[in-house]
């Protein structure tokens, strides 16, 4: 049964002029048009340029004036207080405070860990891309320049040697 060739009828009020019944029907053809019409005009222009970064809520990025689009890799957040990779906690910076070596170990294991991933990843498909040495550092803008080179330099031995630091555009 379709709703397009029900007719449907209503009574006015005794006293009223129209009293007499009348028929009219619904035609949704119209209206399901439009919205059509509406959802293709909103997905075309929606910008799907460049990519959306999440920044952790007690991170502040540094500003900067460059105009690069973000590129998707995995991210390394640097907090006041924990080295987050892709979002989990890897070590907190005290502990790497304390010690003298350059290298992060925690940091290099989880970072080996996400490369063997990304090659197996890249392995089974010809169409993924497999392991690019790409990857991103969210720093506070209070970090140290001790903490960042040491951060660096794990993801260089590891052979993340594209490094992309993430900023908040200056408006």
């Amino acid at each position: 049964m379709k709703i397009e060739n029900e007719a449907t009828t209503f009574k006015v009020a005794a006293g009223s002029k129209r009293s007499k019944r009348g028929a009219f029907t619904l035609r949704l053809t119209s209206m399901i048009d439009m919205f059509t019409i509406l959802l293709v005009f909103l997905l075309k222009s929606y910008s799907a340029e460049g990519q959306i970064v999440t920044v952790s809520k007690d991170l502040r990025l540094p500003e900067s004036t460059s105009e690069l689009a973000p590129r998707v890799t995995s991210v390394i957040s640097v907090t006041s207080e924990w080295i987050l990779l892709d979002g989990r906690p890897v070590e907190k910076i005290k502990n790497i405070q304390s010690t003298n070596t350059l290298l992060i170990e925690k940091l290099h294991d989880s970072l080996l860990q996400l490369r063997a991933i990304t090659e197996g990843i890249g392995g089974i498909s010809d169409q993924m891309k497999g392991f690019q040495g790409q990857i991103s550092i969210q720093g506070d803008k209070d970090i140290t320049f001790n903490l960042l080179k040491r951060i660096m330099l794990t993801c260089g031995q590891v052979g993340y040697n594209n490094m992309f630091l993430t900023v908040m555009q200056k408006g």
